[in-house]
Formats: structure tokens, sequence, C-alpha cells
């Protein structure tokens, strides 16, 4: 109730002042002339900029360190999205929707773009750590996957997604846009090669995580991710014996774990298991480097 109350407060807040800035007769954008992009996550900074380079100007809500799943934007970066060009959605995170519909309805000139689509969902990755696809009446059992981005696959449909919303926002800059998205997509499509190559050897193994946050990448590539915790809590001691039991048949040797979490837990996991630890952040700016660190750790013999 009070998290709810909070918001509320904040977008009330929000929705004075971008009446407020419509009444001074200000116009929404960069005042440099680039195009004022906001994106919800960090990695989707990485794609925009490969894409929109020096014409664009980048603002991020989610900042560093934060849980998307309970994050709540600030008064000062939601106006300044309010008042941009465009707001890219990574597509299923939980303060997306909420902030797309009250911003659509303060600023009926900025476009809303979901860079998910096109992309297939999972779900019940963060229900029982399988991955597996519902339709149509299976639907509403589980919610879909939000770590859209932690594939590369995934990205290169974000990047068209991208290319397109930039492409509609600035139409004089097209053919720019169009040139560094084809050098990415190429770039991506050798990456993704090269690391369905490298993964190939270990095609059906399971990797420890500790929050579900690679489901995508492990479709990809034929792997399976083993999660200890379950919505931000830990394992109960029977729930957290049977996914050791299956990581230990599975040979898993690999437990990520995110950079801001200290879980006693999972180091224990970690020497049951006989499996190495490695420190991951998939809500890095820097997405190639965490997609590379992924995969070697994976591959580390």
């Amino acid at each position: 109730m009070k998290l709810a109350l909070r918001f509320c407060n904040i977008l009330t807040v929000l929705t004075a002042s971008v009446a407020m800035s419509a009444c001074s007769g200000r116009s929404g954008g960069s005042q440099s002339g680039r195009t004022a992009v906001t994106v919800s996550i960090p990695p989707q900074e990485w794609l925009v900029e490969a894409i929109g380079g020096d014409s664009v100007e980048v603002t991020t809500l989610l900042p560093a360190g934060s849980n998307p799943e309970t994050f709540e934007p600030g008064v000062s970066a939601m106006n300044r999205a309010a008042t941009g060009d465009l707001l890219l959605l990574s597509g299923a995170l939980g303060f997306e929707r909420t902030l797309a519909d009250k911003l659509s309805a303060n600023n009926g000139s900025l476009r809303i773009v979901d860079t998910s689509r096109g992309i297939e969902p999972l779900y019940g990755t963060h229900d029982n750590c399988e991955h597996h696809s519902h339709h149509e009446s299976d639907d509403h059992a589980h919610e879909a996957d939000p770590h859209t981005w932690t594939s590369i696959k995934n990205a290169r449909v974000m990047a068209s997604n991208i290319l397109e919303a930039l492409s509609e926002a600035t139409p004089s800059r097209r053919d720019y846009y169009t040139r560094r998205w084809e050098k990415l997509d190429s770039h991506l499509d050798s990456m993704d090669r090269a690391v369905a190559e490298r993964l190939a050897p270990l095609t059906g193994r399971s990797f420890l995580v500790w929050h579900p946050s690679l489901g995508y990448f492990a479709r990809d590539y034929g792997l399976q991710q083993v999660s200890i915790g379950q919505e931000g809590r830990e394992s109960s001691v029977k729930s957290l014996r049977e996914r050791i039991d299956r990581a230990v048949a599975d040979n898993a040797r690999v437990l990520f774990l995110q950079a801001d979490f200290d879980s006693r837990q999972a180091s224990n996991v970690a020497r049951e298991t006989g499996s190495r630890v490695v420190t991951i952040n998939p809500l890095s700016p820097n997405w190639e480097e965490e997609i590379n660190t992924i995969t070697d750790a994976l591959t580390h013999p």
C-alpha cells in the first residue's frame, strides 16, 4: 500500500510538472537538437547509442544497483521522459506499463515503443526455473520472463525495433541510423555464431544462477538455468535440495551471482555442487562485455 501511494504521489507531481511545461510553451526533446530518448534499463542504452551515435541523447530510468522489480522512477527522470521524443520499453518490467500509460496520457506526442516486440516470450522461469512456452489459455498462468535483453538473438530484434523508432522520430536521419544498424546487426550476428560455436559442446548442460535472469540466453544455446532464489527470497530447504540434486546430476559447474547480491546460501550451494561462483551484472550498460563474461564462464575448463 505504501509503495502504491508513493508511486501515485510521484505521478501526481509529474502530471503537474508536465502541465507547467506545456503552459510555458516548452517543447519536448533535447535542447541540443539531438533526439531525446528515454530507455528503461542500461542495456538498452548500449543498443540505442550503437544505432543513434551522436545524434541521440539517452536517459536511462533505472539507476545502477537498482532492482527493476521494485524500482520507482524519480520525478526528474519521469519528467525528462515525458518531455522527450521517445520512450523505449524493454518489454515486461513491472514499472514500465504504468509509467507508459501515465506519460502517454500527459504527452500525446511522446512515442512509446516496446522494443521486445517480435520476441517470443518465456514463461515460468520465475516459478520453477524450467523454461517452457504456454499458448492461448495457458498464457495467464505465469508472467513472461522480463529479461529480454540477456540474449543476442533478442538484442537483434530489439535493435530492429529501435531503428524503426528512431527513423520515425527523426526521418531526416533514417539513412544514418540504417547504416549504423546494419553494422551493429552484422556484429551481433557474428557474435551470436561465435557464442553458439563455443557453447555447442555444452548442449543440454545446466548452470546455476541466483536470480533466473538468463532464461533467454539458455534457450538460445540449448542450456538449462537452475535458479537458487525465488522471487527475491531464498529457497526453502526442500526446494533447494531439489535444485542442488539436479545441478549435481546435470554436472553444473558455474554459479552466476549478481554483483549487488550477497548470499550465504549461494556460497553453500557452490561448495556442495563444486560450482565456481562468477559475478555478473545483467543490467550493466556494457551489454556486450556481460555476454562475453557469461560465455567465458560457461566454457572455462
